[in-house]
């Protein structure tokens, strides 16, 4: 379990330390709200890979119950997602770096596969379909231009980024494949998730045997863009009941800050179950989403939602946007 919350940390960003933690102020404090607010992007993921994913991220959305989602723009079904997003411009829509394919259904290539001599791909040009795979091949400036290939598609598909994630973990597992992913974030201005580590949590992953790398913390600690101060994800469970409880209980006991919670949802069908083996988790955290037990607990904790357009805008006092920033054209 240690393992896999560590993963789903690098997965949606990595983490960092600086001098303004010693003053022990999160980052929604640094960002505007009062002391001690418990803010939270309730966000979802791999919308663009499915139908049943498009549908379930375009309802939650519409109804206000996320309030940010991660694209996946090499998914079969991104274009039909990113029409819908150009006649909604107002939610919050990012980009989900794939470097990888792990289904077995759909499939889908790269936006370089066709580039001659491309590490991101196996011999029938097809993405690896795991990390360890990838890590053992790739070279970083074939990520680079993949990286950059992703933001240019979405931008095409008249989609303004408001954050950058990673679809698994691969982007975090090297140090120069970091330098390339936080590289683009700063290049483009879009705030990547990043989760920014307190010595405290810097030695609960020591104790855990996940020891940070000094050269990746240093980096990130230079990181100009806003972080997370924690990531959270949705804890399994055996039943629906179960995973409800769980839910609330993960909300109730949010410390003050800026916390990101990561949701996969998706409508049941029969090609969920398909890309899935019946596994009812993803249609659950769509059901989730909707009871009243979870919008009770939202109310009662007085948290606060938020989305990364609502974050940069207080990081900036403007919004985001081509205006952003002076490098928002895509030039160092």
């Amino acid at each position: 379990m240690a393992r896999k919350l560590f993963l789903l940390f690098i997965a949606v960003g990595c983490v960092a330390i600086s001098s303004a933690q010693l003053a022990a102020q999160t980052w929604a404090e640094k960002l505007g709200y009062p002391d001690g607010s418990r803010v939270v992007i309730l966000s979802g993921r791999e919308a663009g890979i499915s139908w049943e994913m498009n549908v379930a991220c375009r309802q939650l959305l519409e109804q206000g119950k996320l309030s940010s989602v991660d694209a996946v723009v090499t998914g079969p079904w991104f274009e039909s997602f990113a029409a819908w997003c150009k006649n909604h411009p107002n939610h919050d829509v990012g980009v989900s770096f794939a470097l990888i394919n792990p289904y077995a259904a759909p499939q889908w290539p790269l936006l370089t596969s066709d580039q001659s001599a491309t590490t991101l791909v196996d011999a029938k040009g097809a993405p690896w379909k795991t990390d360890v795979q990838l890590l053992a091949q790739v070279h970083p400036e074939d990520v680079k231009n993949e990286l950059d290939a992703q933001i240019q598609r979405a931008k095409a598909a008249g989609i303004t980024p408001t954050h950058l994630g990673t679809f698994t973990g691969a982007a975090f597992s090297r140090f120069d494949l970091t330098a390339v992913f936080l590289g683009a974030a700063k290049k483009y201005w879009i705030p990547a998730s990043v989760v920014e580590l307190t010595p405290e949590m810097i030695e609960r992953f020591k104790a855990e045997g996940f020891p940070l790398d000094e050269r990746m913390v240093q980096m990130i600690s230079q990181y100009p863009l806003p972080k997370l101060d924690d990531l959270k994800v949705v804890p399994a469970a055996e039943t629906y009941e179960m995973k409800v409880a769980a839910y609330c209980e993960l909300l109730q006991d949010l410390a003050p800050g800026l916390t990101q919670v990561v949701h996969l949802p998706a409508v049941e069908s029969i090609g969920l179950e398909l890309m899935h083996g019946g596994d009812q988790h993803r249609a659950w955290q769509l059901r989730l989403l909707n009871d009243p037990a979870v919008a009770k607990v939202m109310a009662d904790e007085k948290l606060i939602v938020t989305s990364w357009r609502e974050i940069m805008r207080r990081f900036e006092g403007k919004p985001i946007g081509p205006e952003a920033s002076p490098t928002a054209d895509g030039q160092e």
